[in-house]
């Protein structure tokens, strides 16, 4: 080879060893960059109660997940979308998608906040993983990436007749077929789904419904509604209702000296914190069929435990306050997104996304509330559960199933208002 041709060789040699260290650098530089996850959930507004504390929960969790190292080295980036209506829940996941790049998204505290948001996720290319939701039909539309963690209306609303059936009777001595019970529910699709399954589950276990009452949550007067019920007398309440309309409702019955021997809500309403702020100690005996808020520590896994610990660590010194049911199924949600779905995935592709879904596996006891990870294939997750909380010393304290249970019920029958 002649010299000039070796100087050419060298100069070649010497200009690709000195690219290597920029696409090493580049490849570097991708494995940093965040994954972007976009949080639809009502921040203001009527809801915001729910939205704020499901986005704590989850924020939570996505704190705890990156302080631990992140998904394969890869920090989560965290976006709020301000869904307070389905309008803007439309806007805001179009402009997280458009505008901040975001494929990977979280949600929804309500079903009328979450079917649209999932919709227009799926119609983006992007993945919607949904916790709070509970619409029946939210998994019947063939949407390809989108998975919901959380209950439906049906695994909402059936604990409160089994629990009723077999729990409450017994200790009002009353044979669960001989039960007077009256389900009353706000008209929207969160109220009529909830309680649809309240009293499919009743009839199954042959409890009477007396009366089945429909009403907007936007009321200001349910007075009429607690007459009705005065006159009806039944032994149990079943309630479905948002935070407004359940304060408005325990005021009222207040007012007019009336309880029955036993109350059960549905969860939302009647599982949080801000029913205790607003009604005190007017709130110690109601149940509540709900997302679980906290599970036996016997029943959970080492992980879950430590996750657990966490958790009630981290919640209390960052807001002052013991993490409820809403903050709970939050964190649950997140802790299941990054740890089992994100890693686990090729990549952070909605398809990549959707068959690491697909694929998981997740023994019941490995979350916080007891809940496992394991999808049909509508993408419904077959290992969530309900639970039943009851108000204690103005607490929410688990009480049903056995997996669940902190604490015997109190309370029952109710006592008078003021002997509570």
């Amino acid at each position: 080879m002649s010299q000039s041709k070796r100087r050419l060789a060298r100069r070649e040699v010497l200009g690709l060893l000195a690219a290597v260290p920029a696409v090493f650098s580049s490849r570097s530089a991708l494995a940093q960059e965040p994954i972007k996850v976009g949080g639809i959930f009502p921040l203001t507004g009527g809801n915001s109660v729910f939205g704020n504390q499901n986005f704590q929960g989850v924020e939570t969790a996505i704190e705890l997940v990156n302080d631990r190292g992140g998904v394969k080295g890869r920090k989560i980036q965290l976006f709020k979308g301000d869904g307070n209506s389905p309008q803007a829940a439309i806007s805001e996941t179009n402009r997280l998608a458009s505008r901040e790049g975001v494929r990977i998204f979280v949600g929804s505290s309500t079903s009328a906040v979450g079917m649209v948001a999932s919709q227009e996720a799926e119609r983006n290319g992007a993945f919607y993983w949904e916790g709070m939701a509970v619409a029946n039909n939210y998994t019947e539309r063939d949407f390809k990436n989108v998975f919901r963690m959380g209950l439906s209306a049906a695994g909402l609303g059936e604990p409160a007749p089994l629990y009723a059936a077999e729990v409450l009777a017994p200790m009002l001595k009353i044979d669960s077929k001989n039960l007077k019970v009256a389900v009353v529910a706000e008209d929207s699709a969160f109220g009529v789904d909830v309680s649809r399954a309240v009293i499919a589950q009743a009839e199954k276990l042959g409890i009477k419904i007396g009366l089945r009452e429909l009403y907007s949550a936007k009321t200001t007067d349910l007075s009429p509604l607690v007459l009705k019920l005065r006159s009806l007398d039944p032994d149990m309440i079943i309630a479905t209702q948002f935070i407004n309309d359940a304060i408005l409702f325990q005021r009222q019955m207040k007012e007019m000296n009336y309880s029955p021997k036993a109350f059960v809500g549905t969860s939302a309403g009647h599982s949080t914190l801000s029913l205790a702020e607003a009604i005190g100690k007017d709130v110690n005996g109601i149940f509540s069929s709900s997302f679980p808020l906290d599970a036996n520590l016997n029943s959970l896994s080492a992980e879950a435990r430590a996750d657990r610990e966490a958790f009630l660590k981290r919640y209390e010194a960052k807001y002052k306050v013991a993490p409820a049911v809403q903050e709970s199924l939050g964190f649950v949600v997140g802790i299941a997104l990054a740890r089992d779905i994100l890693g686990n995935a090729t990549s952070d592709s909605a398809s990549d996304l959707r068959e690491a879904s697909l694929k998981v596996d997740v023994p019941v006891g490995s979350y916080i509330n007891g809940w496992g990870l394991k999808f049909d294939d509508k993408g419904q997750n077959r290992r969530a559960f309900g639970s039943v909380v009851q108000w204690q010393d103005q607490k929410m304290i688990s009480v049903y199933p056995a997996a669940n249970k902190v604490h015997d019920p109190i309370m029952v029958p109710l006592p008078a208002r003021n002997a509570r």
